[in-house]
């Protein structure tokens, strides 16, 4: 998964700095913010789930 929205944020770049999209920058890494924050959330889980075994 990771590698696909890598090369879905590559993508969008590269078609905005052709101008072939005038997207804002914001969602032109949306693929790559949501990425970062799934791997936040999971590193967030395996903290409580770490902090509450007994």
């Amino acid at each position: 998964m990771y590698y696909f929205l890598l090369l879905l944020t590559l993508v969008f770049v590269l078609a905005k700095l052709f101008g072939l999209i005038a997207w804002s920058w914001l969602l032109v890494f949306v693929p790559l913010i949501a990425w970062i924050i799934w791997i936040v959330f999971w590193i967030g889980l395996a903290i409580v789930i770490g902090l509450n075994e007994d």
